[in-house]
C-alpha cells in the first residue's frame, strides 16, 4: 500500500534579464532605457514570460552582486563604445569582466560607436572586453566598420596590447574566447517612442522649439570656433529670423541642468521672458517627448531632440558636435538636415528648417525597426530559453521577504534619480512596489507647521525652486505647500503624510526623522506630532522616531509620544570627535529602553555590529542604493535597511513558486 501524495511547495529562480542603462538627467538616455525595456518585453515568448523578469542596472553604480545573479545582459542603447567621455571605457569592460566569469551571455543592443585609437588604453582596455566570448550579438547605430574592422578585430587587438605592455592591460588569450559577436548596422532604439509612450506629433502649432545644449560641448568634442559668445550670438540670429518669418518659438532642454542653465542665459542676453520663452526642464522622460511633440518643427544640438522628433513626424534640424549626429541623418535618409559648423549661419539654419517642414518626415521604414527587433528577438530567446531549461529544475529554499527587510527612504526614491524628496508621488510608488516600511523627514516652516522634507539646504530650496538667498529666515507653509520638486513633483505636509498612512492596512511602520533641532523647535515638533498621533493607541504600533541626540530622547520620552525610539549612532570619527563610545552609547540606550538604533552608510564596520548585536540593540541603517551592499549589511547582523533605489517587489520578483507533487513510499501493514 502507498501513502497518498502530496503537494508540495517549491521555489524556483526566474530567469533574469539584466537591462543595463545610462541614468542621468539627460532624459534621451532615459528614452533609450524605457524604449528597450518596453522592447525586450516584447520579444519574450508567450510561454515564458511569466518566468522571467527584466532587472533595470545603472551603467555606473558597480553593483556586482546584482550582475551576478543575471542570466542574460542586455546593454540598453546609447553611445556606449567610446573612451574620450562619461567614463564608459572603464564600466563596460568591468561588467564584460563579471559576465565572463558566470557566463552570462551579452548583448548590445543599438549601439553608437565613436572613434578608435589603438595608442589609446582606454580604447583597448574596452576593445579588449569586447572580444570576449561572452559577447553574443552588437548592433550598432552608426559607426559599424569601426567596430568590425578594428574593436572586434582579435589579431589587431591581442598585437597592440603586446606593443603596450606598459599598460598593464591583459593579453587576449585567442583560443579561450570562442565564437565571435553577431554584428549588424541598427537604427536607434527610440524610433518606437510613439508606442511606448502613447503620444502622437501635436497638429500644426506654429510653434519652433530650439533645443538648446551647454555651452562648451562643441569645443570639449574639438570644434573650437563654436564659443559661448558664438552660440549666444547665433541663436539670437535664429530667434530674428524666425520672427520674420512669422513663427512662434521656444527653448528646450533634454533635462540636463547645465544644458537649462546656457538657455536662460541666452534669454537674458535676448532681454526675453524665460517663464515665456522656456519650456520648464522636464524631469520625466515622456515630459520631454511630449514637448517635442507640441512643435511644429525643431532646431536641436542633442541628438535624441532629433531621434525623438523623428519619431514622431516631427521635422528636425541638428547642429553637430559629434559625428554620430551625422551618421544618424544618413541612416533615415535625411543628411541634409544635420549641419556641421560650418553651416552655422541663422539664416542658412531656419531655410534648412523651412524646407523640411515643407518636406515633412517619411514614416520610419519598418524595414529600421526590424533591424532592432529581429537580433534582440534572436538572442532573447535563445539564451532565455536555455536559462530556464537550466533553472526549472533548481528548487532553492524558501526565499527572504524583503517587506521585513527594506525601508524606502524619504518615502521612496523615483526612477533611480530623484531622492530625498518625501513626496506623495514616491510615497505612493514605494507602497505599490510592497514597501510596509517607510522613513520620512519631518521639519519646520518658519510659520510653526511640520511639513515632509530633508532640511533647509540650499539643495532643498533649489529643489524646490526657491531662490536660496531669498530664504534666510526660512520658507513659510503655504509657499512650501505651493512649491513642485524639480518643478514636477508635489510637496507634502505632516498632517497629509498622516491621514495616507492611516489608509494603510496591515503591519507598516512609519520612521520619522525630525533631524537636529534647537530646544524651541524640538518643542514644537514634539506638540505637533501630539496633535496628529490620535488615537495614541493606533499609532504607537505603527510610529517610530530617529533622534540625534540625548536631549531630544528625554524630551520625547517625557512628552509620552506613542512612538517607538531609535538612536542615531554617529560614524567613529564622529564618535571620537565627542568623546563618545561604544560602552556609553550602549548604556545610554539600556538606561532609556532604547530598542533600535539607526547607523548611517559610512559608520557601518564588524566592530560596530558586533557590539550592537552583544546588547541586543536592533539596526536600521541609511541609505543603501547597491544590492551588493545590503548582502554585506545583511552578513552584518543589519535588521533594516533604508533604500531609495531597490524595493521588495523587485527583489522578491527574482523567484516564482510553484508546486510539485511527493509521491509517498509503500508502507508495509
Amino acid at each position: 500500500m502507498y501513502k497518498r501524495p502530496y503537494r508540495k511547495i517549491i521555489y524556483r529562480k526566474k530567469v533574469n534579464i539584466l537591462l543595463v542603462q545610462i541614468v542621468n538627467r539627460n532624459l534621451g538616455d532615459t528614452v533609450i532605457a524605457d524604449n528597450a525595456a518596453y522592447l525586450v518585453k516584447r520579444q519574450l515568448p508567450y510561454y515564458m514570460k511569466k518566468h522571467c523578469r527584466l532587472q533595470l542596472y545603472d551603467i555606473q553604480s558597480e553593483d556586482y552582486e546584482m550582475v551576478r545573479e543575471a542570466d542574460l545582459m542586455i546593454f540598453g542603447g546609447g553611445g556606449l563604445i567610446k573612451y574620450r567621455q562619461e567614463e564608459f571605457h572603464f564600466y563596460v569592460p568591468a561588467l564584460l569582466e563579471c559576465a565572463r566569469e558566470h557566463e552570462i551571455p551579452v548583448y548590445f543592443n543599438c549601439v553608437g560607436v565613436e572613434g578608435f585609437d589603438g595608442s589609446d588604453e582606454r580604447c583597448l582596455r574596452l576593445a579588449r572586453a569586447l572580444n570576449f566570448g561572452c559577447v553574443k550579438g552588437i548592433t550598432v547605430r552608426d559607426d559599424l566598420d569601426t567596430l568590425q574592422n578594428y574593436y572586434l578585430n582579435r589579431e589587431l587587438i591581442s598585437k597592440l596590447i603586446r606593443e603596450n605592455p606598459g599598460s598593464g592591460i591583459p593579453d587576449l588569450d585567442l583560443g579561450t574566447e570562442t565564437g565571435r559577436a553577431f554584428t549588424a548596422p541598427s537604427a536607434d532604439t527610440a524610433v518606437f517612442t510613439p508606442e511606448v509612450y502613447g503620444i502622437k506629433k501635436e497638429v500644426r502649432t506654429g510653434v519652433i522649439g530650439l533645443g538648446i545644449v551647454r555651452s562648451r560641448i562643441f569645443e570639449d568634442y574639438g570644434i573650437l570656433e563654436i564659443t559661448r559668445e558664438f552660440q549666444l550670438e547665433m541663436w539670437q540670429g535664429i530667434v530674428r529670423e524666425l520672427e520674420a518669418g512669422g513663427y512662434q518659438w521656444k527653448f528646450f532642454v533634454n533635462g540636463l541642468k547645465s544644458d537649462y542653465d546656457f538657455a536662460l542665459e541666452v534669454l537674458e542676453a535676448m532681454g526675453r521672458n524665460a517663464e515665456q520663452y522656456l519650456v520648464p526642464r522636464p524631469v520625466e522622460s515622456r515630459e520631454l517627448a511630449e514637448t517635442i511633440a507640441s512643435f511644429q518643427g525643431i532646431i536641436a544640438c542633442r541628438m535624441h531632440a532629433n531621434i525623438i522628433a523623428y519619431a514622431l513626424g516631427v521635422p528636425s534640424i541638428g547642429l553637430v558636435w559629434n559625428d554620430k549626429m551625422v551618421f544618424w541623418g544618413k541612416r533615415i535618409g535625411y543628411p541634409q538636415r544635420f549641419l556641421k559648423s560650418h553651416q552655422f549661419q541663422p539664416e542658412q539654419i531656419v531655410r534648412c528648417l523651412a524646407e523640411s517642414m515643407e518636406e515633412g518626415v517619411k514614416p520610419c521604414p519598418k524595414s529600421l525597426k526590424a533591424g532592432i527587433e529581429k537580433p534582440l528577438q534572436r538572442f532573447i530567446r535563445e539564451y532565455a530559453s536555455l536559462a530556464w531549461k537550466k533553472h526549472r529544475r533548481d528548487f532553492v529554499p524558501k526565499p527572504q521577504d524583503w517587506a521585513d527587510r527594506l525601508a524606502a527612504a524619504a518615502l521612496g526614491g523615483i526612477h533611480m534619480r530623484y531622492t530625498n524628496m518625501n513626496t506623495p508621488k514616491g510615497l505612493e510608488g514605494a507602497l505599490e512596489h510592497g514597501f510596509r516600511l517607510l522613513e520620512a523627514d519631518l521639519r519646520m516652516t518658519k510659520d510653526k507647521r511640520l511639513v515632509c522634507v530633508n532640511g533647509w539646504s540650499k539643495g532643498t530650496y533649489e529643489k524646490l525652486g526657491v531662490n536660496p538667498a531669498q530664504q534666510e529666515e526660512g520658507i513659510d507653509y503655504d509657499t512650501f505647500l505651493k512649491c513642485r520638486m524639480y518643478g514636477v513633483y508635489e510637496t507634502m505636509d505632516a498632517e497629509g503624510l498622516f491621514a495616507r498612512m492611516k489608509q494603510e492596512e496591515g503591519s507598516w511602520k512609519l520612521i520619522l526623522d525630525i533631524g537636529k533641532p534647537n530646544k524651541e523647535v524640538l518643542s514644537d515638533m514634539i506638540e505637533a506630532l501630539r496633535s496628529l498621533c490620535v488615537p495614541a493607541d493606533y499609532w504607537q504600533e505603527h510610529l517610530m522616531i530617529r533622534l540625534q541626540g540625548k536631549y531630544d530622547v528625554e524630551m520625547v520620552q517625557l512628552s509620552g509620544l506613542p512612538m517607538q525610539l531609535m538612536y542615531y549612532v554617529p560614524p567613529k570619527q564622529k564618535r571620537e570627535e565627542k568623546n563618545l563610545t561604544l560602552d556609553s552609547i550602549g548604556k545610554f540606550c539600556k538606561k532609556r529602553g532604547i530598542q533600535w538604533v539607526s547607523i548611517a552608510k559610512e559608520a557601518l564596520d564588524e566592530e560596530l555590529m558586533a557590539y550592537l548585536k552583544k546588547q541586543k540593540l536592533k539596526t536600521c541603517l541609511f541609505s543603501y542604493n547597491r544590492y551588493t551592499d545590503v548582502l554585506h549589511a545583511l552578513e552584518l547582523g543589519a535588521d533594516w535597511i533604508a533604500t531609495s533605489y531597490l524595493s521588495p517587489e523587485e527583489l522578491n520578483g527574482r523567484y516564482e513558486r510553484g508546486w510539485t507533487v511527493v509521491i509517498r513510499q509503500r508502507v508495509k501493514r
